[in-house]
């Protein structure tokens, strides 16, 4: 959604966030610092009735100033938006799907209960996969896919660029670098990635982990690091906005997700020409670059480590530009299909 706010005209377009959280984070200054609304009320886990109390009140009261949403979503689970939104008119309403699956049998279920209502509400359905959009809305015949475009010249390999990051990183040019960008969460399963990291370590002592994001389970993987007795090879970087140069500064990218929709942060590594190491349950439509290996969860953290670190040892890394442009992923293509849905 930052993507679709940065690259948008804002001579055309007023674009504001609804977000459930008071935090204060580095993308909600850079919004608000642009003119834009931040819009804050309550999480649904922490009061589901007040939850529901301030959706309605929002959109009761600023319905009227908006002609279009977009709600962006893991799974139905928690579609109000899109039904308050309704309820007050707003004229576009758009349902996107960013997932293949949820997290819980009870947000399984909730999310089957709901896909059929969703359906009679919403004026749009687009996904970022095949597998996200049959998981959201079934065998929808109008369902759009929207590839999750990125601004590839941002992301492009540069040597000299990866130098001057890797030095204000404090990271030797001799150091093979892995990471990993997302929410500390189940799904991202950042444990076994702690068990990847370990053996790879085994195998090259000098190695390091760099992991950014923020989540409930930080804590958590902060305390497996230092059982395993890594915890000094594994930098947590909170969350951060120049995704770009760390994803320069690395040398592979690892994804063991138990399921996911098709991982924005992915699409970056690859056109970053980053090497991917990612677990099979990811769909495959994601591999836009000869560099993606997929890996089943059920294998040994061992069999990951040696198929990273011997692909590492002989991978030449180079601009995949001109790759992720003929895939449809650049972002001036996604732009144009969201544009042209805003303005229905």
């Amino acid at each position: 959604m930052m993507n679709v706010f940065r690259y948008l005209p804002r001579d055309t377009y007023q674009v504001d966030f609804l977000i459930f959280t008071q935090e204060q984070t580095d993308y909600t200054k850079e919004v608000e610092a642009a003119g834009s609304h931040v819009w804050r009320l309550i999480s649904r886990k922490e009061n589901p009735w007040a939850y529901s109390c301030q959706l309605s009140a929002f959109f009761r009261a600023h319905a009227s100033e908006y002609h279009a949403i977009h709600w962006c979503g893991n799974s139905l689970s928690s579609m109000m938006p899109i039904y308050w939104a309704w309820r007050y008119r707003i004229p576009v309403r758009i349902v996107h799907a960013h997932n293949s699956s949820a997290a819980g049998l009870h947000n399984r279920l909730l999310h089957r209960f709901f896909r059929r209502f969703v359906a009679c509400i919403s004026t749009h359905h687009l996904a970022c996969s095949s597998a996200a959009a049959k998981w959201f809305f079934g065998a929808d015949p109008h369902a759009m896919i929207i590839r999750n475009g990125v601004d590839v010249n941002r992301y492009s390999y540069n040597a000299q660029t990866r130098k001057s990051v890797r030095e204000h990183l404090g990271i030797s040019p001799t150091t093979i670098v892995l990471g990993h960008i997302g929410r500390f969460c189940p799904e991202k399963n950042h444990t076994f990635m702690l068990d990847i990291f370990a053996q790879v370590l085994a195998l090259q002592p000098d190695a390091l982990l760099l992991l950014a994001g923020k989540g409930e389970l930080e804590p958590a993987v902060q305390t497996k690091a230092k059982q395993l007795g890594i915890a000094s090879y594994v930098r947590f970087l909170g969350e951060r906005t120049d995704i770009a140069d760390l994803l320069l500064s690395m040398d592979a990218f690892v994804l063991p997700s138990t399921f996911e929709g098709q991982p924005f942060v992915l699409i970056e590594a690859q056109a970053a020409g980053l090497p991917c190491f990612v677990s099979d349950v990811v769909n495959r439509d994601i591999a836009i670059t000869p560099n993606v290996s997929f890996l089943s969860l059920d294998q040994e953290p061992g069999v990951w480590a040696q198929h990273i670190t011997a692909y590492c040892r002989t991978y030449q890394r180079t601009d995949t530009t001109d790759l992720m442009e003929q895939a449809g992923y650049s972002v001036r293509k996604s732009m144009q299909q969201l544009t042209a849905i805003y303005q229905a």
